[in-house]
């Protein structure tokens, strides 16, 4: 198995040293890749006094063991994870997975061994934004008392909370996916980036005041099964609501366990969440130019277009017709 080790850190030259880790070509802000190991793309911008932000895309050639190594320790993590196939990692020597049905949220000081097993076809894509120490603590003050708490508690060396896994809301995979649709080559895209940076951190605070975010390291069954539910949810997205009993029945618990555990999961409700992802479904179905509104609607088993259009606009701000014209 080939071994990179590395490091991220938020001074200028850590585009060279990554380039030189990952033997990919330097060009702007951009680092290409394309050898035995991986082939794809990592992008670094600083985004304003003490933050910075790296995407990263690439898909692997053979199994690789990617060691993070930081000399610079004064700087917070949050990693948002897109993977085709779990990835195996260790943090501090704890065990975890990031993957579609596990984590794919992490919020991680940078004194942080950080060590991820990555198989060979397995396609990564993630948003990684560093906040200095100190900056972070002080953004996060004023946003809330419930986002400063989480930072205090990482930075706690007597707690030692150095980090702390999660999985994103919908709101923020919607960020990304959007996102993930723009060229390399548009002129616009540093600042879609930056906005992009802005969203997701926005995002987490709101997920942050909006649910009870899982602090413990372990994942356990309750949680693992909560997330097959999504998983079930989403893979029949193009039918009607199957409703909480049968949801709860599936997994094994009762209805009022299975909503609780839910929304403190997820910072929504089963069925709020079954209804965005519907509608995510039906932009991204609009998107395609292959079908009108109507065919969209009938596709996702919407009781009307109308009502499809009024939680669209709800959702998104224009009606279905109106996007498809400005595509």
């Amino acid at each position: 198995m080939k071994t990179i080790t590395h490091q991220y850190n938020t001074s200028n030259s850590w585009i060279e040293v990554l380039a030189k880790a990952m033997g990919g070509s330097i060009e702007g802000n951009f680092i290409k890749g394309n050898n035995e190991i991986y082939q794809g793309t990592h992008f670094i911008l600083p985004i304003e006094e003490g933050i910075k932000a790296m995407l990263i895309d690439t898909t692997y050639r053979e199994t690789t063991r990617l060691k993070y190594r930081n000399k610079d320790t004064n700087f917070i993590g949050l990693y948002f994870y897109l993977t085709n196939i779990d990835v195996d990692f260790m943090l501090n020597e704890e065990a975890a997975s990031i993957g579609k049905l596990k984590h794919n949220l992490s919020i991680v000081d940078s004194k942080v061994d950080m060590d991820y097993t990555v198989q060979k076809g397995t396609r990564i894509y993630v948003i990684c934004i560093l906040f200095d120490k100190e900056n972070i603590k002080e953004y996060f003050s004023k946003i809330s008392k419930t986002a400063s708490t989480v930072i205090d508690s990482i930075l706690d060396n007597k707690r030692n909370a150095t980090f702390r896994l999660d999985r994103m809301n919908i709101e923020s995979l919607i960020l990304i996916n959007d996102f993930r649709k723009i060229a390399y080559d548009n002129s616009l895209y540093e600042i879609y980036f930056k906005g992009l940076v802005y969203g997701l951190t926005a995002s987490y605070l709101k997920q942050l005041e909006t649910k009870e975010s899982i602090i413990e390291k372990t994942f356990n069954v309750d949680v693992k099964n909560i997330i097959a539910s999504k998983a079930m949810l989403q893979n029949n997205i193009d039918g009607p609501f199957p409703g909480i009993s049968f949801l709860a029945e599936q997994i094994g618990m009762s209805p009022s366990k299975y909503k609780k555990l839910f929304v403190k999961i997820s910072g929504v409700n089963p069925g709020t969440y079954f209804y965005n992802n519907k509608l995510n479904k039906a932009k991204e179905l609009l998107e395609t130019g292959k079908f009108t509104v109507n065919e969209v609607a009938h596709k996702l088993n919407y009781a009307n277009v109308s009502y499809l259009s009024k939680r669209f606009h709800q959702m998104y701000g224009v009606f279905p017709k109106e996007y498809q014209s400005l595509l």
